[in-house]
């Protein structure tokens, strides 16, 4: 059954609904530590399969909820990095690098994925437990909570570092959790994608055809990432390589296309909240009452996107105004700020990454003419040739620039980037004046750690 805006919509409000005390009792119980009235019920929610259906359609709704998550990851790591400054003072100890441990900002990007872990965590046990589920729905539940389980600690390892690792609903022992080597976390990162590609169903049609719930594909696409992350070349490659030559279900997408919900390009996508247009539009846009935008690239990031004539994505990704004689230049890869139009889907995991994926994993490993070649593929697109880089040095910095170019300003991309190729202190240090070493990671957050006596800070924070 085809699954229309409205219906998703009117379906979200329903599952919020069902799941509101759940969602709540559960972030208690992870974050703040306290135990929940709604603690015993939680067993009983899944012994069917509507209930499941329900909790899990209500972890993907306050996933995405609001875009809340999705701008700050966007736009917070970006600033940290040197892709977006900020017209004002809102977000300077970002860009300064001088974030303190009571941030609010850094709060939310810690404790918003803790709670859906949390949800995540009661899917799989709760589903595990059901009585009257069939096995192969009960593996299928338990795959998607998974893979967003492991979507969420895939984010916390990046920005943070260690993080406890919090497998269980158990709140005696969430309370006082330490912080895991962030090789554990990756360790459960790979094995719950493992487990959710071998039993996510291959299509997208239990969300009706709309790619907003987790597959097979969306599981490799990020264990493909994951890989690459971790430096296992081989395993980045042949992940990559399964989700590409998927090719009735995936294909590069015309520049104006990529970002809508028709894309064959998109492997996981957010549906838009009622108001039908994405959160990330509605911040980084200028308004017609505000004509100033605010999120701005810096001024690295536009030399980047002028350091090749006639690059297309130059005038389809970015916008620029002029007001009061000053020109501003800002990310416009979501363009509408239309109620209701939802003409875009903000995009988590799309096709351009994985051929972008394989060719660093391809040069890392001396296969010169296949990373050239996966090259090729995301620069045609954007009306360019081939890379004048051939050799494993020279290819591999034209990854970085074709990846600063092509995933700009999407979900910290830039900033893991830099931070997982060892290149963070000398790219920064250059164009940022207080540099340190130790803001590569961001603090614990201080009301956390006043709460749990176990969780340690990061070096330069205390």
């Amino acid at each position: 059954m085809k699954i229309s805006q409205n219906n998703i919509s009117t379906w979200s409000l329903v599952v919020l609904t069902i799941v509101s005390a759940f969602a709540l009792g559960s972030c208690k119980k992870l974050i703040d530590n306290n135990p929940s009235a709604t603690q015993l019920l939680e067993k009983e929610v899944f012994n069917d399969s509507v209930t499941v259906k329900a909790a899990l359609a209500g972890l993907y709704t306050n996933l995405s909820s609001g875009d809340r998550y999705s701008v700050l990851m966007s736009t917070l790591p970006a600033f940290s990095a040197d892709e977006l400054t900020f017209v004002g003072s809102t977000y300077d100890q970002f860009i300064g690098n001088a974030i303190i441990p009571n941030d609010p900002s850094v709060g939310i990007l810690w404790s918003w994925p803790y709670s859906i872990i949390y949800q995540a965590n009661a899917i799989i046990e709760g589903t595990a437990a059901g009585s009257n589920l069939t096995p192969d729905f009960q593996q299928r539940a338990v795959a998607e909570a998974r893979f967003v389980r492991a979507f969420c600690y895939f984010y916390l390892v990046n920005l943070f570092g260690d993080v406890p690792l919090v497998v269980t609903t158990d709140v005696d022992k969430n309370k006082l959790s330490p912080r895991s080597p962030a090789s554990a976390v990756y360790s459960q990162v790979i094995g719950d994608l493992i487990y959710a590609q071998q039993n996510l169903p291959d299509g997208y049609t239990v969300s009706g055809g709309l790619r907003v719930r987790a597959n097979r594909w969306a599981a490799t696409a990020l264990l493909a990432r994951a890989y690459l992350f971790l430096g296992n070349w081989a395993d980045a490659e042949a992940q990559a390589t399964s989700v590409i030559e998927n090719t009735a279900l995936f294909g590069m997408e015309d520049l104006t296309a990529v970002f809508t919900p028709s894309s064959k390009e998109a492997i996981l996508q957010f549906y838009n909240d009622v108001n039908g247009r994405t959160g990330y539009a509605a911040a980084v846009l200028p308004n017609p009452q505000t004509p100033v935008p605010t999120y701005v690239f810096t001024e690295q990031l536009k030399a980047a996107f002028a350091s090749e004539a006639g690059d297309a994505r130059r005038t389809a990704w970015t916008a620029t105004i002029t007001y009061n004689n000053t020109m501003y230049t800002y990310p416009a890869k979501y363009r509408s700020l239309t109620i209701g139009a939802n003409a875009e889907y903000f995009t988590i995991l799309r096709l351009a990454e994985q051929y972008l994926v394989r060719a660093e994993a391809r040069a890392q490993q001396n296969n010169v003419p296949g990373s050239r070649a996966d090259l090729l593929v995301v620069r045609q697109r954007a009306g360019l040739g081939a890379t004048p880089a051939n050799d494993k040095d020279a290819l591999l910095l034209a990854v970085e620039r074709e990846r600063r170019i092509e995933l700009n300003s999407e979900m910290g991309h830039r900033w893991f980037d830099l931070k997982r190729t060892g290149r963070i202190n000398a790219v920064l240090s250059a164009v940022k004046t207080n540099w340190k070493a130790e803001s590569a990671l961001y603090p614990v957050p201080a009301d956390q750690r006043s709460r749990n006596g176990n969780l340690t800070q990061n070096p330069g924070y205390n």
